[in-house]
This record gives C-alpha cells, sequence and structure tokens, in this order.
C-alpha cells in the first residue's frame, strides 16, 4: 500500500470515529471548488412583491388614518375638511360618512324616532336611499338638531349672500291682502364651465368636483333635486309683475343677481325693495325689479326647514 493510500485511510477512519468534528488539513488535490449557478428571478421576485405590498400597505394607512378622522368631524368643518385632499373629498362622498353624521347628531338615545326631526327625515326613511339623496336629507336633519346649525338658520341669511346667482324663475301667490313674491335662484349650472377651460393651479372650491377627478364612471344617481336652489320670499302690499326678459324656462336662464338694495320710503314707515339682474357676458343689458313698501323679506336655502311651503 502506497503513501497516499495509508493517508487517505488513515482520514477516513479519524472521520468516522470523531463524526467529522477532527481538524483535518486536505490536500489541494483533493479540494474542488465550483460555482453554484443562483436564480435571480426567484430571489427578486418575492423583493417586489413585498415592496407592492408596502406600497399598498402605505396607501392604505393614509386612507385609513383620513377615514378615522372624517369619523369625529363637526358638520360645520365638513367643506374644509373635503378641501384637504382627493382622499378626504371622497370620503366625504361617501355614503358611511353621511350616516355617521347622522348617527351621531340626529338619532336619540334609544337610536329611535327624534322628536326634532320631521317624519320624512327619520331613520327608517332614509336607510335604503341613494348616496346623493342621503348626504341632502342629512344636511337638512342636521339644521333640525346640530346647535351651530340652528343657530345659523336663526340669525338668517342677508341679500348678500344671493349675489351672483343664477335667476330661475318668479311666481306669485296672493295671501289675504299681501302678496307673496317668489324668486328662485340657482348657485350653478352643470355646463356653466367646460373642463378643457379650467386652470389646473386654480385653488379648487368645489370638493364634489374633486371627489369625482380621476375617478371611475358610476352608475347615474338621483338626489334632491333642489340641491343647490336658493328662494328668495318677498312678502308686498303690490302686485309686481316679471319682466319679460326674467320670463324664461330653467333651461334658459341666463341671467344673474348682480346688486340688491334696501331703501327706506320718504315717510320713513316702510322700506323699498330693488333687484338688479344682468346677463351673462353682457354687463349693459340688465334688468331692475322693485318692489314698494314691503312688509319683509326672507332668504331661504335649500336645507332651510320653511323651504318646501314655498317652492315649486
Amino acid at each position: 500500500m502506497s503513501f497516499d493510500a495509508d493517508c487517505d485511510e488513515f482520514i477516513r477512519n479519524k472521520l468516522f470515529r470523531t463524526r467529522g468534528k477532527c481538524t483535518i488539513y486536505a490536500r489541494q488535490s483533493d479540494v474542488c471548488v465550483a460555482v453554484k449557478q443562483k436564480s435571480i428571478s426567484r430571489a427578486t421576485a418575492p423583493t417586489l412583491a413585498m415592496a407592492e405590498g408596502n406600497n399598498n400597505n402605505v396607501i392604505n394607512m393614509r386612507h385609513d388614518i383620513w377615514f378615522h378622522i372624517s369619523m369625529h368631524i363637526d358638520p360645520e368643518d365638513v367643506q374644509t375638511f373635503a378641501l384637504i385632499c382627493k382622499q378626504t373629498a371622497r370620503l366625504v362622498a361617501s355614503r358611511a360618512f353621511w350616516r355617521n353624521l347622522y348617527r351621531r347628531h340626529c338619532t336619540g338615545a334609544t337610536s329611535g324616532w327624534n322628536l326634532d326631526l320631521p317624519a320624512e327625515l327619520q331613520l327608517e326613511p332614509i336607510r335604503n336611499c341613494d348616496t346623493r339623496a342621503l348626504r341632502s336629507l342629512v344636511i337638512e336633519a342636521l339644521f333640525h338638531c346640530h346647535r351651530p346649525l340652528k343657530v345659523r338658520l336663526e340669525l338668517g341669511y342677508n341679500l348678500d349672500w344671493m349675489l351672483q346667482r343664477i335667476f330661475v324663475s318668479c311666481w306669485q301667490t296672493q295671501y289675504q291682502c299681501l302678496w307673496i313674491m317668489c324668486y328662485k335662484f340657482w348657485n350653478r349650472q352643470s355646463h356653466e364651465q367646460d373642463e378643457t377651460e379650467t386652470d389646473t393651479s386654480e385653488v379648487v372650491n368645489d370638493w364634489e368636483s374633486l371627489a369625482d377627478d380621476d375617478a371611475a364612471k358610476l352608475a347615474p344617481t338621483f338626489g334632491n333635486p333642489h340641491e343647490g336652489v336658493v328662494l328668495l320670499i318677498v312678502l308686498c302690499r303690490h302686485f309686481v309683475p316679471t319682466p319679460n326678459q326674467l320670463a324664461y324656462g330653467p333651461q334658459q336662464a341666463r341671467y344673474r343677481l348682480r346688486a340688491t338694495r334696501e331703501l327706506l320710503c320718504t315717510d320713513m314707515r316702510a322700506k323699498n325693495l330693488e333687484l338688479d339682474f344682468a346677463e351673462d357676458g353682457c354687463r349693459n343689458v340688465s334688468v331692475t325689479v322693485k318692489h314698494a313698501r314691503i312688509e319683509k323679506y326672507k332668504v331661504l336655502p335649500w336645507w332651510h326647514p320653511d323651504f318646501q311651503r314655498f317652492v315649486k
């Protein structure tokens, strides 16, 4: 037996007796180095999936943070919260947001009938209505139940609040020896401004357009048809006919309320009310309606409790 064979036998016996724990210096001829191929796709695939998962978690986390904040927003701060970003605007446009507002401010102690609300604004009639209709009904209910909004109704709305609104129609009703003049205004029209003409750097004041931006087209919804409508009720002693320029249909509305004036009569016992209307795009074309010796006037937004008594 050669010397190399004796060494190999010695090494094998020693490894067997010590179970591979002994210190053995192998010969260079016995060492074989090979490069093991490692799959790059298998190593990077979990990493990419993990990165995508982390990104999704970040988006969901942001959404969840805004969602939890929205559950504690007061009704008078809804518009401010909705204009923060697109996520808050979409939250305000969601059904859960308005149901939470109704539950916190409009339901009674037993989550049943609320004596401060009319029958059409109770929980059961509005439970299964459309999202946009739910929003309108909850807003009306909040003006019945939420104290800061009730105070705002008690203070009333002045005539300056109606400036630049579009005149829609006018009708008259006689009550005993007085005339009730009703002017219907709208805050905007759907075709009033084209999307191509909007400036991207302009500050957004309409959270509804912010919520609908880059969103998928959904099925058409049916909300309150009077949402955005404001009524001006004038109680006067003399009948004032509607000018021919203002005698048009709702689809042809083109005049806006530009100015209002309250003037004291010469005998200082009554007031005169003057309304200036101007046509869009033409300042020279204007119409002035004068009411002499009015008893009083009142501005009724669509959420006002007395709005349904006069609207047509």
